[in-house]
């Protein structure tokens, strides 16, 4: 009955919504902490990497705009390395004017000569390297402070290491005008490579005895006295422990790290873990361009190295490589007092979550409760009224159950019954002629009793198909097909029916009467079937064991079934027989048989037979069932 249930009915529409309400709100409040967690630590993820980018950009810049400020210093070397110069040789040339004015009418042109050497012979500048030396416009020397013994010669055919007569470029660079600029190349006297070095000269006509003063300076150590600039003008930026910047060379030597004081110490110093491979990843980076680099930094030897990302470019000119980095500690100390300050955010949402969560929870508990009181008593008061419809139903209920269960039973007891008559037919006419004998009387009599025990069989197998307290049991294949065929064979031989058998005996484990009802069932449905066709009328029977499966495949000859409704034959009261021979209930309660109560599986499908060299179309009926072999 429907209301068999109604207290854990009522039960459900008292309690249902409550718990659902609590349930609904523990979830959702569950489901907002971890996406507030979530959202915390995506957070912070994005506050790492906010620190990291922030960071990043920041020493990039500050090496790309030290890059670029070395890169314009380079670009006005030569022309600060010119003014310099002939600042000094206007200088000289002054000197030596006044010299000549203040004593041209009372003392010897030799005294003069001599009075502005020793006034121009000491004179040095640039850190000691520039001095002034002095020509004659006949490739003479008159000055040459660093080699004073060449003084007197000529130097017409003197060359530089490129080939060009050097005193005699500087007479034709003033032949037009008073001063001129002149470039060559020297090696170096303090140099053992001999490598050739550009060097500037600037030359004035010093007319009053013909002659051409002037200095001249190596580009390169020029080029020191700019580096040396640079690296003091670095010197007085302010700096910590976080913000430095550093220069090294290829020769792995650090030129500048003022928070270290680690100038001119061999870099592998800096860090004691993978020295080499990490100067040579460093120079790779600086060699394509510059990049970012993460290494382990040891500032004291006693100390735990420190986890340090650097930006570093290459300054090839110089063969320096720039850099500045920050300490990942020092970003982590900031991260971590920046989570501290998410966390008690957090904390805040959180509360704020629940508590808002709790009233809302309490206030839709208010309104479910008094919704269930109201569906309760709503719900008692319609039962009330299908109170007295109850017994109705119940009898219609049992009538429908039992106008089917008469179906069925008629269904199976009408070829028995139509057995039982025609043996007593048979029997009163054979008694009538006077020629009935004692073997065909028994053997009538016998008839009459196997079908009379089917059919009362036949009544206790429909009760106990609708009992739910059936018994299983294991029981023979082989044995289950000869208590049918016992039943059936006086029908099937009366219609010329053989059957063709290959049956091995295996256990399955079920319910055999219902079994050996659903097997009748199948070999009817064949038999009607081939009482419509000509001879010769075959019945295949095969069982086997495949794959620790039960396979009985159960074959006629009879044509099968039209494609199109063959997946229809299973469904009650589908028949295609004629309404007078069929119900259309057989093949259904076959396959509740097999795969509700026996846990199998029904399969029906039209297949092509050969027999006696003849091919025959026919419809296949396959049981599968949990086997156990004897």
């Amino acid at each position: 009955m429907i209301y068999k249930n109604e207290k854990s009915l009522i039960n459900i529409i008292k309690y249902t919504p409550i718990i659902f309400i609590i349930s609904l709100s523990l979830l959702i409040s569950i489901f907002l902490y971890f996406e507030k967690q979530d959202e915390l630590e995506k957070e912070k993820i994005s506050l790492k990497n906010e620190f990291l980018k922030r960071n990043q950009d920041f020493v990039k810049t500050e090496v790309e705009n030290l890059y670029d400020l070395i890169i314009r210093t380079q670009e006005k070397t030569e022309e600060k390395l010119k003014r310099n110069i002939r600042e000094r040789v206007l200088e000289a040339n002054n000197i030596a004017t006044r010299i000549y004015n203040e004593n041209k009418d009372t003392k010897t042109k030799d005294e003069i000569i001599k009075m502005i050497k020793d006034a121009l012979v000491d004179i040095r500048f640039n850190d000691g390297r520039g001095y002034i030396f002095i020509y004659t416009f006949d490739y003479e020397c008159i000055l040459l402070p660093i080699n004073r013994e060449n003084e007197g010669k000529f130097v017409y055919n003197f060359q530089d290491t490129n080939g060009m007569y050097l005193a005699r470029e500087i007479v034709e660079s003033l032949k037009n005008k008073d001063e001129a600029f002149l470039s060559w190349y020297y090696a170096k006297p303090d140099n053992l490579s001999k490598k050739d070095f550009k060097k500037i000269g600037f030359n004035i006509h010093f007319k009053p005895y013909n002659w051409f003063i002037g200095s001249g300076e190596y580009v390169i150590d020029f080029e020191e006295n700019m580096k040396n600039e640079i690296l003091e003008y670095i010197s007085k930026l302010k700096t910590n422990e976080n913000d430095y910047f550093f220069i090294l060379d290829y020769n792995k030597k650090a030129l500048f790290q003022k928070v270290d004081n680690l100038v001119d110490k061999s870099f592998q110093k800096i860090d004691s873990n993978k020295e080499t491979t990490l100067f040579n990843d460093i120079w790779n980076l600086a060699k394509d361009g510059g990049g970012f680099i993460t290494y382990d930094y040891q500032i004291i030897d006693d100390e735990i190295p420190l986890t340090k990302t650097s930006y570093v470019k290459g300054l090839f000119s110089w063969n320096w490589i720039l850099g500045k980095g920050f300490f990942h500690n020092h970003m982590n100390q900031i991260i971590k007092e920046k989570s501290l300050e998410l966390n008690e955010k957090f904390n805040k949402k959180i509360k704020n979550i629940f508590i808002i969560t709790f009233i809302l929870t309490l206030i839709l508990l208010t309104i479910s409760i008094y919704i269930s009181k109201r569906l309760e008593k709503k719900f008692l008061n319609y039962k009330l009224e299908l109170k007295k419809q109850q017994h109705i139903l119940s009898q219609q209920s049992k009538m429908a159950a039992m106008g089917e269960m008469l179906g069925n039973i008629a269904h199976q007891w009408r070829q028995p019954l139509s057995l039982i008559t025609t043996a007593a037919t048979g029997m009163k006419l054979q008694k009538e002629l006077e020629n009935l004998d004692d073997v065909s009387f028994n053997e009538s009599i016998d008839n009459i009793t196997n079908s009379a025990l089917y059919l009362s069989k036949t009544i206790d197998d429909f009760r106990n198909f609708f009992k739910s307290d059936k018994e299983e049991t294991f029981f023979s294949i082989k044995e289950s097909f000869e208590k049918a065929f016992k039943l059936i064979s006086a029908q099937f031989k009366n219609h010329e029916i053989s059957f063709i058998n290959k049956i091995e005996d295996f256990n399955i484990y079920g319910y055999e009467s219902e079994f050996i009802q659903a097997l009748i069932n199948i070999l009817n449905n064949s038999k009607d079937a081939l009482l419509e066709k000509d001879y010769p009328r075959l019945i295949f029977i095969n069982s086997y064991i495949e794959n620790n499966k039960s396979i009985i495949k159960i074959k006629d000859n009879a044509g099968g079934i039209k494609e199109d409704i063959i997946d229809k034959v299973c469904e009650p009261y589908f028949t295609t027989k004629h309404q007078a021979k069929g119900t259309g209930i057989g093949l259904y309660m076959t396959e509740e048989i097999i795969s509700k109560h026996m846990n199998g599986n029904l399969k029906i499908n039209n297949t092509k037979i050969n027999y006696g060299n003849i091919d025959y179309l026919g419809l296949e009926i396959t049981i599968e069932l949990n086997a156990e072999k004897n």
